[in-house]
């Protein structure tokens, strides 16, 4: 399956705000009754969460998170690497447990100023 065909599944989930979406970022909002669901498409392209909610960061887990403005408890990450590509799905429930903000990235995998590292900090407000 490819990323794009990944993306494709999500949004046949209901979707309550869609907030931006690139061939290599998709940022939505979801109810709390899509999270099932949205496991199961997660799990089936990611494999099991690098870091599940409700459970501590493992020190890979906030190795990997650090660029995303670190994770916390109640936050669950997936994670891959595919080929020259890594590939990430951030779940990050409101306070008020009804819904969950996903997002997810795709980006190249290269040296430390340029590839996903230097989008991801460009994403999430840090200096590339």
């Amino acid at each position: 399956m490819t990323f794009q065909d990944f993306l494709a599944q999500i949004q046949t989930l209901r979707i309550e705000e869609s907030r931006a979406q690139t061939e290599e970022y998709f940022e939505a909002v979801i109810s709390k009754e899509a999270l099932d669901p949205l496991h199961k498409i997660l799990t089936a392209y990611f494999g099991p969460p690098l870091k599940p909610g409700g459970h501590p960061p493992s020190g890979e887990a906030n190795r990997r998170a650090k660029l995303y403005g670190g994770i916390r408890r109640d936050q669950t990450m997936y994670f891959r690497l595919d080929g020259n590509h890594s590939e990430c799905a951030l779940l990050w429930p409101w306070g008020s447990g009804v819904r969950i903000t996903i997002k997810v990235v795709q980006s190249k995998s290269s040296g430390s100023g340029g590839g996903w590292k230097g989008f991801l900090k460009k994403l999430f407000g840090g200096k590339s």
